[in-house]
């Protein structure tokens, strides 16, 4: 297996250096960047093919470049123990590549208020391509560059716990329970697009306590397919090692209210995973503590973390030449 080499210096570390001496020496903006302003964005790893890398026709016996650009746009660290790979398929009767080049893992930073665009670097490889054929003078084939990779969406944000569950008490309130609808994602593909709160009666305790419930809506506005988080099955879609269906759509859920973990569980014997249908999904998570439902509405953080693998391919056709003689 083969590792991607990067500059010390990236292009991302001198922007960021020079966004961070512009402040300190009196830019012209004196607008901050905060985490709110970073994390947006339904983007992950962004790849592109460089122009005429592959070229669109290239002769028989001849070697030629394939160079790819790979830019973390989201806010999530692909790095140390969350490598992830990318893979560079070809139909080996006509186009090869060294057996070490085949799979590579790589690294990439994401956003941060330090570098609001996240790390960009380059994959260069060399292929060679082989002969068309006696009965032929040309010969179509594609180049496909899967990237396979773990990624996180984070939100963080507060929300107004009442445990006043049929709203009987008509006194003003320090906050008012709401839905919160966020539309511009948390910088990374897999976005949560709704979270509803509710209250709900508590089964310990009787009637004079309540349990806090969000349902967190979910979905996958990438361009890419979701995978479970499980290191194997991620480092398997860049491979030919067989995925089932069960391994695909799957995330795990986490939440904290007031920094006590909430149950996302879907039962007693599962384990906090939803399952994307149609790239949706809903999640219910619930306050394990109860609540007296006498006590007064108070605004609590609330933070939710989903984990997954995320993989998307894209590819360039090209032709290869048989050399002429006469």
């Amino acid at each position: 297996m083969k590792h991607l080499h990067k500059p010390k210096l990236s292009l991302t570390y001198l922007l960021g250096l020079v966004i961070i001496l512009s402040g300190c020496t009196g830019g012209s903006s004196n607008k901050s960047v905060t985490d709110a302003d970073i994390n947006k964005g339904t983007e992950g790893i962004i790849m592109q093919l460089e122009k005429n890398a592959p070229p669109e026709k290239v002769f028989e016996d001849t070697t030629f470049p394939i160079i790819v650009s790979l830019h973390n746009k989201g806010t999530f660290d692909v790095k140390e123990e969350s490598k992830g790979y990318i893979s560079i398929g070809t139909e080996k009767n006509y186009v090869e590549l060294g057996e070490e080049k085949e799979l590579m893992e790589f690294e990439a930073l994401g956003k941060s208020i330090f570098d609001q665009n996240g790390e960009l670097f380059f994959l260069d490889v060399t292929a060679e391509t082989k002969k068309v054929g006696a009965q032929s003078e040309l010969r179509a084939s594609t180049i496909f560059i899967t990237a396979c990779y773990p990624y996180k969406t984070t939100l963080g944000t507060s929300t107004c716990v009442d445990p006043d569950i049929f709203q009987s008490d008509k006194r003003k309130k320090a906050c008012e329970v709401k839905d919160l609808v966020t539309n511009n994602g948390q910088g990374a593909p897999v976005a949560i697009t709704k979270i509803e709160t509710r209250m709900v009666p508590s089964d310990e305790g009787g009637e004079n306590f309540a349990r806090a419930q969000f349902v967190i809506h979910i979905e996958n506005k990438g361009n890419g397919e979701v995978l479970t988080n499980e290191r194997e099955k991620i480092k398997n879609a860049c491979t030919s090692n067989p995925l089932g269906f069960k391994d695909f759509n799957k995330i795990r859920i986490t939440a904290k209210l007031s920094n006590e973990e909430l149950d996302c569980s879907i039962d007693e014997t599962t384990e906090a995973t939803v399952t994307l249908r149609d790239k949706k999904t809903i999640a219910r998570c619930t306050s394990l503590d109860s609540i007296q439902r006498n006590v007064d509405a108070y605004t609590a953080p609330l933070k939710i973390e989903l984990d997954y693998g995320y993989t998307h391919t894209i590819s360039k056709d090209i032709t290869i030449e048989k050399i002429l003689k006469y």
